[in-house]
């Protein structure tokens, strides 16, 4: 049976995590900072979750497969609550979660930087004759920017977000409205991630592969052991299906 779909995560495959958002979540920690008069440093916030942040305070390095790098901004309040108990209650306020929403959007819009040559891979891949989609547990608005800024909207046949009703990777609801919606079964598909939310819910999917993207390639990642290939970045993917498809 051939592949037809190929299934992308969104942040650290197909744009680069840390120069795209490692500024918004920056702008995040302070203001959450803020709310709490100080008592846990912003740059002790981002550690938690796998930020970390520069000497001089103004850039971060988003870690790979760290709760920002794999969650949903509903990840941080776990996480930050353990820091200061006051945050469960602030964190789950709809005023919070309009403001993070509105940090978010101001700080990416135009700032989305592409992971290698991306828009002439998968252009490339649309032209192999290949079903394009997005599975990410990033919302709407800023999955929207996101593919806009890198021009590569116009590419996808579907795009899946947390926003979309179906869960959240690891969950592999996400993953089978994408299949169902495009008329292609899982076992037809290839989910390329860099995560251990990607690696599950693509088992969980029963995904015909999964391509890990991480640093380390060819090496696969121990958090995503049932990986059949890794890779760098997608630019070496229409090289790697037409070698699992020949």
């Amino acid at each position: 049976m051939p592949i037809k779909l190929i299934i992308f995560d969104k942040d650290g495959v197909l744009l680069d995590l840390s120069q795209t958002w490692a500024s918004t979540i920056l702008n995040i920690a302070r203001y959450t900072e803020s709310l709490i008069d100080g008592r846990v440093h912003h740059r002790d916030l981002l550690r938690v979750i796998g930020v970390d942040l520069s000497a001089d305070g103004q850039h971060g390095k988003v870690l790979e497969n760290g709760i920002f790098a794999s969650g949903t901004y509903g990840s941080l309040v776990p996480a930050w609550g353990q820091l200061d108990g006051a945050l469960f209650d602030i964190m789950n306020a709809p005023a919070y979660l309009d403001e993070m929403m509105a940090i978010s959007t101001r700080s990416v819009r135009g700032q989305t930087v592409p992971k290698g040559e991306v828009r002439s891979a998968l252009t490339e891949l649309k032209s192999d004759g290949y079903l394009l989609g997005v599975v990410t547990n990033d919302g709407d608005p800023t999955t929207s920017i996101n593919l806009d800024d890198l021009g590569l909207a116009q590419l996808m046949d579907h795009v899946v977000t947390a926003d979309s009703g179906h869960g959240r990777k690891p969950e592999p609801g996400g993953i089978l409205a994408l299949c169902e919606k495009v008329g292609v079964a899982p076992d037809e598909a290839v989910m390329i991630g860099d995560t251990y939310a990607d690696h599950d819910a693509a088992i969980a999917a029963a995904c015909r592969h999964i391509i890990a993207v991480t640093t380390d390639a060819p090496e696969i990642p121990s958090f995503m052991p049932k990986s059949s290939f890794a890779i760098t970045e997608c630019a070496a993917l229409p090289a790697l299906m037409r070698q699992i498809s020949g």
